[in-house]
């Protein structure tokens, strides 16, 4: 009796629990996206080339808008809701991009390749009649996703030139007011077409207008 009472208690008998507990969590379908925003190339009359440091920062302030991508992300992924994120960068920051990696940003878009993040480029053409602002984005594989324009024009400004003299006269009947009105041409003064905040602005709605290319989930993918 004894050895069955044994018997049973070994088949029977509870096993040591293991208490630890592994989770896994599987974000195939999730998309980052990084894009960073470089810096100005602006082309004067002249031919030259340049950049302009006021301009970038007003391009950096007007650019972080992710909503807007997003928002045609999300458009390109219905009826499935895109997941995802997006994180901006600029020239003063880039440094902190968990993919960043030492990289001469003179070729931005090479170093998107490299370090895994897309890129907005902003040209700008600047001539005595009017200016062009341009922006493209390209993603890290260097393909244009989006892009956006937008034209200022300058124009003239009339100045009228004129006077009215105003002489008061003592006659025979009393005092009297004579006018004495004169009138020259016009001055003709010519306004640059500058950039304004306005056409950064305008440039950037058409630029975050991306093409389906853009959703890398696993829905869009299969579309």
């Amino acid at each position: 009796m004894f050895i069955l009472f044994l018997f049973m208690t070994i088949v029977f008998g509870q096993q040591p629990v293991n208490e630890s507990i592994t989770v896994s969590e599987e974000r195939s379908n999730f998309q980052a996206v990084q894009v960073y925003i470089d810096i100005s190339e602006v082309h004067a009359p002249d031919g030259s080339v340049g950049t302009s440091a006021p301009l970038n920062i007003i391009l950096s302030d007007k650019l972080q808008r992710p909503h807007y991508l997003k928002r045609k992300i999300q458009y390109w992924s219905n009826p499935e809701l895109w997941k995802g994120s997006i994180d901006i960068y600029d020239w003063k920051n880039v440094k902190h991009m968990p993919t960043f990696s030492q990289c001469d940003y003179s070729d931005a878009i090479s170093c998107g390749i490299q370090n895994g993040h897309w890129t907005l480029r902003t040209i700008i053409l600047v001539g005595e009649k009017y200016s062009t602002i341009t922006m493209k984005l390209y993603d890290n594989k260097g393909k244009v996703l989006g892009t956006g324009s937008n034209t200022t024009w300058g124009y003239i400004r009339w100045n009228p030139r004129w006077k009215l003299t105003k002489v008061k006269e003592q006659g025979p009947y009393g005092s009297a007011t004579k006018e004495i009105f004169e009138m020259w041409p016009p001055e003709i003064q010519e306004i640059p077409p500058l950039i304004r905040p306005f056409n950064i602005g305008q440039a950037s709605y058409g630029v975050y207008e991306v093409s389906k290319e853009a959703c890398k989930t696993k829905y869009c993918m299969s579309k």
